[in-house]
């Protein structure tokens, strides 16, 4: 995947969609005004959106729809609010409707990257939204639009990723709570914050919110994807955000000394879970030579995780030191070391590990 300066937008539905149910077209003009000035300083844009399931009942009141009927329903309307302004900046638009399966499939991930670059070459906008109406229930969903969003981010190379949301980004406590919440405009460290939330039964039950946005920045930021977590809600955030002023949340991206391998944002992109496991500084200085990650050197297990999903594994002093696909759920890991049952169990194969 050839990188390039792509801004990757994603706009939540309590951003997007009021309490009537009308799309807020100033909000979709203001992202479209936006991608209209980066495309023409060369850049690529895309836009990741919700708001079909709540449109999709919203137009058919007293009628009780599922997920994916009302997602098929609303996706069209959804689309023509974006296609309406676009028309009016002279921008052109392509539609996706995505599953997991384009990502976690090699060839539709290849096919899917080689598509996109077509598009970005022609300066053309793509809108993309998850498929519930094929994947509401299913094992193939992303869960939430921050997953589909991180996934693409890291899938095309981004260069940055802005979540736009109703609230302002993320604050030390719950703002709807308590009234001397504070906004922490800046994190350096995500793995501090990232595990306080983990700790919390969010982390199991949890298919959005802020937990939701944590973990799509925690990905991002390891593949070099700047994060900012911004309010949709305040005209001239998105703006802002775009123009690298001070707005919101933002996460800083970890240094690296080598380009992302096409396998390697694979694999980070794939199956991404909320799961980390923290080592010692052996199975962490093994991980540093190349080595597999073994069971005997596991110190503790945050989240809830299933085989084959990617995962985080930090040190002893709490810093994440790599990602990479687990062959065994956290609970069977946790009666491993509970049985004393850890010698040369493997976790994770050296190949399928991407250090940072």
């Amino acid at each position: 995947m050839t990188e390039r300066n792509l801004t990757i937008i994603k706009i939540g539905t309590n951003a997007l969609i009021e309490n009537g149910g009308r799309i807020r077209e100033e909000l979709v003009s203001e992202a479209l005004s936006v991608a209209n000035t980066m495309l023409a300083d060369g850049a690529a844009v895309m836009i990741v959106t919700s708001g079909a399931v709540r449109l999709g009942r919203n137009h058919t009141p007293g009628k009780e729809l599922s997920k994916a009927v009302a997602a098929s329903v609303g996706q069209p309307i959804l689309f023509g609010g974006y296609d309406a302004q676009a028309k009016k900046l002279g921008i052109h638009l392509a539609h996706f409707l995505l599953t997991r399966a384009t990502i976690v499939e090699r060839t539709q991930f290849l096919n899917f990257q080689k598509t996109c670059q077509e598009l970005f070459d022609l300066g053309i906008v793509p809108i993309v939204n998850e498929d519930d109406a094929i994947t509401a229930g299913t094992d193939w969903s992303f869960g939430d639009n921050d997953s589909l969003a991180s996934a693409l981010a890291v899938s095309l190379a981004a260069k940055q990723l802005i979540i736009v949301s109703h609230v302002k980004g993320l604050f030390d406590k719950d703002p709807t709570k308590e009234k001397d919440a504070k906004l922490i405009s800046e994190i350096s460290n995500l793995n501090d914050t990232f595990l306080e939330y983990s700790s919390k039964s969010v982390s199991a039950n949890s298919s959005g919110g802020m937990m939701s946005k944590l973990k799509s920045a925690r990905i991002c930021i390891a593949a070099g994807v700047a994060v900012s977590i911004i309010s949709g809600l305040d005209e001239g955030s998105l703006t802002k955000a775009c123009k690298g002023e001070p707005v919101g949340t933002r996460f800083q991206v970890h240094a690296r000394k080598n380009p992302i391998a096409n396998r390697e944002r694979w694999i980070l992109a794939a199956k991404n879970s909320a799961g980390s496991i923290q080592v010692d500084k052996g199975a962490a200085e093994a991980l540093d030579a190349g080595k597999s990650l073994l069971a005997v050197g596991v110190k503790k297990i945050y989240g809830i995780f299933e085989p084959n999903e990617v995962i985080e594994i930090l040190n002893d002093k709490s810093k994440g030191i790599a990602f990479g696909i687990v062959e065994a759920s956290s609970k069977d890991i946790e009666d491993m070391i509970a049985k004393n049952d850890t010698h040369q169990k493997r976790l994770i194969h050296a190949n399928n590990l991407f250090i940072l």
